[in-house]
């Protein structure tokens, strides 16, 4: 089971970064090369992919990394904009001290650092304040869908600047410690809406995207 799960999490990071790119095509005996295991985990792998929404399979052909359509970004982005404002409410009303310092340290960024692991993590690290794990999970689950959309639009986006999305992570993480629920979840519900902007004015001028 270990070995399943390491060659799940293994395709599923490099998906998600974009090692594998939207469309790639996948066959069983390369990847069982490329990850040095035999084809039954990476066949279980990539099922357990096709049921996240990572890959497509193409009947007696080959599997493919999912394509990313605007449509699907629209309802992940979408999706985030409704849970991780609850998640944040949720963290300023009953996250322990333990659960906000570590959200604390995920708020520093070094520069130089890759941004776009900086922001997951944080957001998960912000996720995982809430009490409700099943909210805390599906947040999780869309914030690590979304590295794809950032990856694939990042090159198109105007005026992306680090140094302010890092000052609204700490504005959120001030109203969090504050136990300011209702400020916590304005703010952040705001932060991923700018985002969403962004991201899908991007993803519409990129080739790769699916209509």
């Amino acid at each position: 089971m270990l070995m399943r799960n390491s060659v799940y999490g293994a395709l599923k990071a490099d998906i998600i970064a974009c090692r594998l790119w939207p469309g790639t095509e996948l066959r069983e005996p390369d990847l069982a090369a490329q990850y040095a295991v035999s084809r039954s985990p990476i066949r279980d792998a990539l099922l357990r992919l096709e049921a996240d929404g990572l890959i497509t399979i193409v009947p007696r052909q080959c599997y493919r990394v999912a394509p990313i359509s605007l449509r699907d970004a629209e309802d992940l982005l979408g999706l985030r904009r409704l849970l991780e404002p609850e998640a944040a409410s949720q963290a300023a009303r009953s996250a322990d001290t333990t659960a906000l310092d570590a959200l604390e340290r995920a708020v520093d960024y070094t520069p130089g650092t890759d941004f776009i692991d900086y922001n997951r993590d944080f957001h998960c690290a912000l996720a995982a304040c809430a009490w409700n794990r099943r909210i805390a999970d599906a947040c999780t689950s869309a914030i690590e869908q979304s590295d794809r959309l950032v990856r694939v639009s990042v090159a198109q986006i105007e005026g992306r600047q680090p140094d302010n999305l890092v000052a609204e992570h700490r504005a959120i993480v001030a109203a969090i410690r504050l136990r300011d629920a209702r400020g916590a979840a304005r703010l952040l519900r705001a932060h991923i809406g700018a985002a969403e902007v962004r991201i899908l004015a991007a993803l519409r001028r990129q080739a790769v995207v699916a209509a």
